[in-house]
């Protein structure tokens, strides 16, 4: 619960932080918000067209129990070997090819691309001998400029004017010792714009277009695969990928086409052989029955007879589904061991039935054979014949194992840039970099923030916090508690006579030395008000400005300068001539008097000490306002008889090793002094704001 509530209170620390320097983030977002306008309107508009394809089997049919054994074993749906296919060289090629994707024209002008004005072009044709070129001139891209709607000039690299001609016609030319030539077939372009025109590699051209298109599979193991298509012109883009389905379908019926035509031919090979072999068996059984006559074949062996034909049937059918099954499968793949189960399960039945030949007469047995292999042969021979047939009926109206469901359809709204995307990106970039600079500017002053961290490092304790208030002391000639005892800062300031309050009931030595590191940090400014606040509790106060060489306090309560404590210890007038009353009642001032020659000198001296001890005698609380203790000694020796030693520091303003030097250097006179850190002009949001106010003291 703690570390939620320290991560709070620092989103809450870092908000407040990026609200203060505004101006740092306001302009680095609005810098930002302008480059991702110029990026979003830079990137050319890419649109994306659909096609839909429908994968079916070879044979049309629905699945039967070898397709439902083969889906529950397959490793890879027959969609995926589609997609390789459709995205191979064979397929993409011949779309770039027929569409000419291998040569390319790129509008040029930053103006006409930033303001979205860019014609078009496109090449039909444009080969350069490049081989006679020297290596580093290979390849380069070429201009060609519009000079009206049909006409057009071409520049080769090294801007040179080449040709000059008309959209729809080729041109060869010479060139480099051979010949050249180049054509467009198509030019929408207004007068004097250019274009960037050049060939791709064969394999370049493929990659690219690969990383334009894309094939998958609507769903799982639906068999409908979806294509998309990227293209700066919307028609283009319908034409090409429409080429590609169109394409592929060619392909795949001509494929199967040749896979039937191969198998005819292997049928109409084997078909004279069996139609040799049926006469053959025929001419057997026919000389057989005119050698031994007419044989009267029982009724059992017409039963043997029928079992038998109708077992060499199944077993025949059996092999066919066999060697369909190892053409899709591996040898050990379950459905194709499940057909070798059932073949040997009819062989058995076979050979069961021949034992039951061998018990008829020889006579029937014979013609038991004779009958076997006629009816055989014959059988082999129709389904051989119908077999044909089919091939010739599907060579002759092949439609594919793939049929176009949705052809592309040309699409008016882009798919790139997202320009919303782009804009609400670039903002966050901005606000992340108006954090960055805040952060690093913050971190280049090496001041120190946080109380805590003071405290850790420096092991003495921040007794108040005070925030950014009126610069001054006093408003006129009376001090800000007194003024605004409301105010935010005389708040804080109250916690630090309180936590003062609470470290001197250990003390009987009523002193308090107020100091800081440097000059401006509002040392002053806390003397002052401390010295009327402690002066509303009843106290009678005596206010000394130790700061001999640049003392203020008479300048805060409206005092001439003239005499004061600097001639106090040079013992040219006596105390009670320069102290004054204040309109505070209880408090009073020891202004610094005029600068004398040995600052250092008067308040290391004993008559320091000796007037420290009267006013003890005469005051209920002295107060000393000390210089800045990193510029001169003065301060430590001032706070020698101080019993509380404050010392005052700017928030974010010095860094932890310039604090700790200064509270070394002011207890060297010292050490036995509580002292104790004060932070002026903080700024911290939950300061702003209190929800009850204190009495007036």
């Amino acid at each position: 619960m703690a570390t939620k509530k320290t991560e709070e209170k620092d989103l809450f620390e870092l908000l407040q932080n990026l609200l203060k320097n505004w101006y740092i983030i306001l302009p680095c977002i609005l810098f930002a918000g302008f480059v991702g306008v110029i990026v979003a309107l830079w990137i050319r508009p890419v649109y994306q067209v659909d096609a839909l394809l429908q994968i079916e089997t070879k044979n049309g049919k629905g699945p039967s129990m070898m397709g439902d054994m083969a889906a529950l074993f397959a490793t890879t749906s027959p969609a995926e070997t589609e997609i390789e296919l459709i995205k191979s060289r064979k397929v993409l090629g011949s779309t770039i090819e027929s569409k000419r994707l291998q040569y390319y024209a790129v509008p040029k002008g930053k103006w006409d691309r930033l303001f979205h004005r860019e014609g078009r072009m496109e090449l039909m044709n444009f080969d350069v001998p490049w081989e006679n070129l020297p290596l580093e001139e290979r390849n380069k891209s070429w201009v060609a400029r519009a000079l009206d709607s049909v006409s057009f000039a071409l520049y080769d690299h090294n801007d040179q004017r080449v040709l000059v001609g008309v959209v729809g016609q080729t041109y060869h030319f010479p060139y480099a010792g051979d010949s050249a030539s180049f054509g467009i077939y198509r030019m929408d372009a207004r007068k004097g714009q250019r274009f960037a025109v050049g060939k791709m590699e064969y394999l370049d051209a493929v990659e690219v277009f690969r990383s334009a298109f894309e094939v998958k599979e609507k769903g799982k193991r639906t068999g409908i695969l979806e294509f998309s298509y990227q293209d700066i012109y919307p028609d283009r883009a319908v034409e090409v990928l429409n080429e590609v389905a169109t394409s592929y379908l060619r392909q795949n019926v001509e494929e199967r086409n040749a896979e039937a035509q191969q198998t005819l031919e292997f049928l109409e090979k084997q078909l004279p052989d069996l139609k040799a072999r049926l006469d053959s068996s025929l001419m057997n059984m026919n000389a057989y029955q005119n050698r031994v006559g007419s044989v009267d074949v029982a009724a059992e062996t017409q039963i043997v007879l029928q079992k038998r034909m109708k077992l060499e049937q199944s077993i025949l059918e059996i092999q066919q589904k066999k060697q369909e099954a190892i053409r899709l499968f591996h040898a050990e793949h379950p459905t194709v061991k499940t057909l070798e189960d059932q073949e040997r399960t009819l062989r058995r039945e076979l050979a069961t039935t021949t034992r039951d030949v061998k018990d008829l007469p020889e006579t029937q047995q014979e013609v038991l054979k004779l009958t076997s292999e006629v009816e055989l042969n014959k059988v082999l021979y129709t389904n051989m014949l119908n077999s044909v047939q089919q091939l010739r009926l599907v060579s002759a109206g092949e439609v594919g194992s793939v049929r176009i469901v949705d052809f592309a359809e040309q699409t008016t709204k882009p798919v790139k840039p997202k320009k919303k995307v782009i804009l609400a990106i670039f903002l966050f970039l901005g606000l992340l970099l108006g954090a960055a600079i805040v952060s690093l500017r913050e971190k280049l002053s090496g001041g120190v923030k946080s109380a805590t961290f003071i405290e850790k490092e420096t092991g003495f304790t921040v007794y108040a916090k005070v925030p950014k208030g009126n610069p001054k002391g006093t408003k006129g000639t009376r001090p800000l508690a007194v003024v605004e005892p409301d105010d935010v800062a005389v708040e804080s300031l109250r916690a630090l006579r309180s936590s003062l309050e609470f470290s001197m009931m250990e003390s009987d030595q009523p002193v308090i030395g107020v100091s800081g590191l440097i000059p401006g940090v509002g040392k002053s400014f806390i003397s002052v008000n401390l010295a009327a606040l402690y002066a509303g509790l009843g106290k009678k106060v005596l206010l000394i400005d130790a700061d001999l060489r640049k003392g203020r306090l008479h300048k805060e309560f409206g005092i001439k300068r003239g005499n004061g404590f600097s001639q106090v210890l040079l013992r040219e007038v006596e105390p009670e001539q320069v102290i004054s009353s204040t309109e505070v009642e209880n408090l009073f001032v020891l202004p610094c008097g005029n600068v004398p020659a040995n600052p250092a000198e008067l308040l290391g001296s004993k008559h320091y000490l000796e007037l420290i001890e009267q006013f003890k005698q005469q005051y209920d609380l002295i107060i000393i306002d000390t210089p800045p203790i990193m510029l001169v000694t003065d301060a430590a020796l001032a706070c020698r008889v101080a019993a509380q030693i404050v010392m005052v520091i700017e928030y974010n303003k010095h860094s932890i090793e310039a604090i700790q030097d200064g509270m070394n250097q002011i207890l060297k006179g010292n050490p036995n002094a509580h002292a104790s850190i004060v932070i002026n002009k903080y700024e911290h949001g939950s300061q702003d704001g209190y929800g009850y106010k204190y009495g007036k003291y």
